[in-house]
């Protein structure tokens, strides 16, 4: 894939994530930018774990760190599963 390309399959698929876990928004932020940097990581979790129960970890422990929050894995299983259907599938 061609630079230009991949930078433009990259901002699609930080956007689409961004968009569900904004949607979802578990920590009730107000401005849809928020995410934007979770977005980021969490965008190669989607390619490099195994199944949704792994990316379900991986969100898990990116927003935990961004927001010193405490979300567990059970409560990031369905965005997981989300973000797993709309990117991996």
């Amino acid at each position: 894939m061609k630079g230009q390309q991949w930078s433009t399959r990259f901002n699609d698929v930080k956007e689409t994530i961004q968009s569900i876990i904004y949607t979802w928004n578990p920590l009730s932020l107000h401005a849809s930018e928020e995410y934007e940097y979770e977005a980021t990581w969490i965008l190669p979790m989607v390619y490099k774990v195994e199944n949704v129960e792994s990316l379900a970890i991986e969100i898990t422990d990116i927003l935990n760190q961004s927001f010193n929050s405490t979300l567990i894995k059970e409560e990031c299983i369905g965005i997981a599963q989300q973000i797993w259907e709309q990117i991996r599938e």
